[in-house]
């Protein structure tokens, strides 16, 4: 097998299962890290000139990209809202535990004569 039919192989993979919906976000994201980074591999070997079918192939491999991308911009943004809801579960939880800690102090007296 070519570079080519190789690295279609891993992005149809990487495709796959990013497409997969029924999986644990957790190991769906380090699979993914694990195919990227053999497909990353691969890519340097991919060099010119290449046959039609190759040409193909590559066409192909762009779509899958595209796709590739928006499923992984979906991952990160369903990450970055997990990682805001904690956050606020936290601030509430402290605000929970200790209700006076943020008390405003407005409206106190100092005197100067002193």
């Amino acid at each position: 097998m070519t570079p080519v039919h190789d690295c279609h192989k891993m992005t149809k993979r990487l495709l796959d299962l990013l497409e997969a919906a029924n999986q644990d976000r957790d190991s769906q994201i380090e699979q993914a890290e694990k195919l990227l980074d053999q497909r990353g591999e691969i890519l340097p070997k991919v060099q010119p000139p290449f046959t039609e079918e190759e040409q193909q192939l590559g066409r192909e491999i762009n779509l899958m990209n595209q796709e590739i991308e928006a499923h992984l911009q979906k991952l990160s943004q369903a990450v970055k809202e997990d990682l805001r809801e904690v956050s606020v579960k936290k601030q509430s939880m402290g605000k929970y535990s200790n209700p006076y800690e943020a008390l405003q102090t407005d409206g106190v007296f100092y005197d100067k004569r002193n």
